[in-house]
């Protein structure tokens, strides 16, 4: 497995930290990052130029985006438009494909979240088109689209392992397959065994300790054996990508420091 990290990337440039966290990604060992999409579409030709330079200058690669839709626009309910989702896949596409993405996560909770008493099964279709839609501009670029279940507690459409899985069935489209992530899955129901069934359309993965969503350290290697044990019986060989939150009195490296090595040694 490939390790990375989650980072705005548009965000750490803007705010001056970006040298700094690529820096101590890259000493901690990791190979990639992952960066926000919906931040990155107005970003400008020069802040590209220094981003990449900047990830070149530390040897890494930004193989995966996530939060591809910003909240305010929505893909299900009774007010959307088609024509500005297209519009904006169109304009985000090929900016991540400068950014070198290859996996495009599309869970985005809020934009999907199904209005009161607006149809589920509508809303369905209508998520649906746009992943399929997703796919198809992504293809040109040679990017492919993971969809991510969430939590009851983001969304209200595709809650489970098992649902987005039929989901990715249903889409149709031969680019578009699953992202686990583990502090998204339910640890009372075997639902995280329904990965099982989809190994082969698994195309990325997020993983934090659960609960707390902290960056995990030695002490957490047994809360995160099941998760492991599961990838590597699928058996799961692609990227895998910190998306947590950072412990408070421990510096930036040292938290993706301890994370690495329990993230390496479980994956043997």
């Amino acid at each position: 497995m490939e390790f990375g990290v989650c980072i705005n990337l548009v965000e750490a440039m803007r705010d001056g930290t970006l040298g700094e966290k690529l820096a101590s990604i890259s000493e901690a060992g990791f190979s990639f990052v992952e960066t926000n999409a919906a931040a990155a579409i107005d970003i400008t030709a020069d802040e590209m130029l220094l981003i990449k330079r900047a990830l070149s200058d530390y040897g890494l690669v930004c193989l995966c985006s996530n939060v591809m839709f910003p909240g305010n626009i929505k893909v299900v309910g009774p007010d959307i438009s088609e024509e500005s989702i297209r519009s904006y896949l169109n304009r985000l596409m090929p900016i991540l494909s400068d950014f070198g993405v290859k996996t495009a996560v599309l869970g985005s909770g809020e934009s999907r979240r199904v209005p009161d008493g607006f149809s589920y099964s509508e809303a369905y279709a209508q998520f649906l088109n746009c992943a399929a839609a997703a796919a198809d501009i992504a293809a040109k670029y040679g990017i492919k689209i993971a969809l991510e279940h969430l939590t009851p507690r983001e969304t209200n459409l595709l809650t489970t392992v098992g649902e987005t899985l039929v989901a990715v069935r249903d889409c149709g489209r031969a680019n578009c397959g699953l992202l686990l992530d583990y502090f998204h899955v339910d640890r009372d129901s075997l639902d995280i065994y329904s990965i099982e069934e989809g190994g082969s359309i698994l195309y990325h993965s997020h993983v934090a300790v659960p609960e707390s969503r902290l960056y995990p350290t030695p002490e957490d290697a047994e809360l995160l054996r099941p998760y492991f044990d599961t990838l590597v019986g699928c058996p799961y060989n692609r990227t895998v990508s910190i998306e947590g939150v950072l412990r408070e009195g421990v510096s930036y490296y040292d938290n993706l420091a301890m994370a690495y090595k329990v993230l390496k040694a479980l994956s043997k």
